[in-house]
Parts: C-alpha cells; structure tokens; sequence
C-alpha cells in the first residue's frame, strides 16, 4: 500500500482571525456595500420620490451630499465596529494579536471601502435604474485587482492598493507581518481623490437630470 501524502499546516496564529475577516470584508463585504447602495438614487428617481423631495426648498447638492455622508458614514462605522469583533474573536481564540497592525489595516482598508460606495452612488445617480447601477459597479469592483495585478505600479499606488499592503501588514495564514511602504499612503490619497470626484461626478449628472 502507497504511503498516503501529509499535509502540514503551520499552527494558527492571532493574526489569522483578523486575516480572514478582511479578507471576507473584501470579497463579501464590499458586495454587500454595493447591494445595499445601488438604488440610494435610482430607486428614488425612478419612483418620483426625489421629483416631489425637491419641490421643497431642498437642492440637489444638498440630497446628494446628504446621501453621500450618512451611508458613506453607516458603512464605515460597520466596517469597524465588524474589524473591533474580528480583533476581540482573535484574542479569545488564538492569543494576544498585535493590535497596533491590526488597527492600522482597519484603517488603510477603510478608503477602499470609502471609494466603492461612492462609485455605486455615483452609477446610482447615473443609471436607469437599481440593477443597472448594480452591474456597473461591479465593473470596477473586479477590474482594479486585475489590472492591479497586471501592473505593478498600478496595483502598488493605485486605488486597489491599500488592500494588499493591509493584508500584508496583519500577516497570517503562515505569512510574516510587513509593514507599510509609503505607495500604500499614495494609495489612501488616490481612494479619497477619487471617492470626492465621484460624488461631484454624480452632483453634476443630477444637476442636468430630468425629474
């Protein structure tokens, strides 16, 4: 009889609870930011709600930076208050984690997560409709890590690249913690740059919209 084929695996360490969750956070968690965002002005548009919303003295700027901040807002505070379980998960079951890094990718993530609800606010605006405004922003969600991929400095300076250079800080799953090179910051600019464009981008397109 052959010798049946072990596979070892290195022992679990604190880091990789926290591991996990971002990792999740990157797949499912910004799905669920884009599932729960695409109709915050399609779907107002589409039912007349916002036709009869601006009949009072409520401008356009103003519904839209409105709808900007307090989701935008909602789905960071979730992100956190999801990162701060992960941390305490990880403590109870593997250990103590190095709780500065873990902060810090909490942290660099969060521009990220920043910049996809905005340009799902912003298809929200343009779009016809919900679902439409759904499958566009599913567009970038998956084209940044490819192309991030395909090119290093993009996928380094560019928006996609606070997300391994988080996953790379927190370590884990047999990998060693690195820290943070100064792309990784370039990056956090190029999300907040861009998350504000974005809603600008949207404020001019229902500015020319008909209602």
């Amino acid at each position: 009889a052959g010798a049946g084929l072990e596979i070892t695996l290195p022992p679990p360490v604190p880091a990789d609870g926290f591991a996990q969750f971002l990792q999740s956070a990157n797949q499912m968690g910004l799905l669920a930011v884009i599932l729960t965002s695409m109709g915050l002005v399609a779907s107002e548009r589409r039912g007349g709600t916002l036709a009869t919303l601006l009949v009072r003295p409520v401008s356009r700027q103003s519904f839209l930076w409105a709808k900007w901040l307090v989701n935008g807002v909602y789905a960071l505070l979730s992100f956190i208050v999801g990162a701060g379980f992960a941390i305490l998960y990880s403590y109870l079951l593997l250990g103590t984690p190095d709780t500065a890094s873990l902060l810090l990718a909490t942290a660099l993530f969060l521009p990220y997560l920043l910049l996809t609800f905005s340009w799902t606010l912003f298809f929200s605006t343009a779009a016809g409709g919900p679902a439409a405004a759904g499958g566009l922003s599913l567009i970038p969600l998956f084209l940044l890590p490819i192309l991030g991929s395909i090119c290093k400095p993009l996928g380094e300076y560019g928006p996609y690249g606070v997300v391994p250079a988080a996953t790379k800080l927190v370590g884990g799953m047999g990998t060693p913690s690195l820290p943070v090179e100064p792309a990784a910051l370039v990056s956090v600019a190029v999300n907040l740059s861009l998350s504000a464009l974005l809603v600008l981008g949207a404020w001019l397109v229902l500015r020319r919209a008909e209602l």
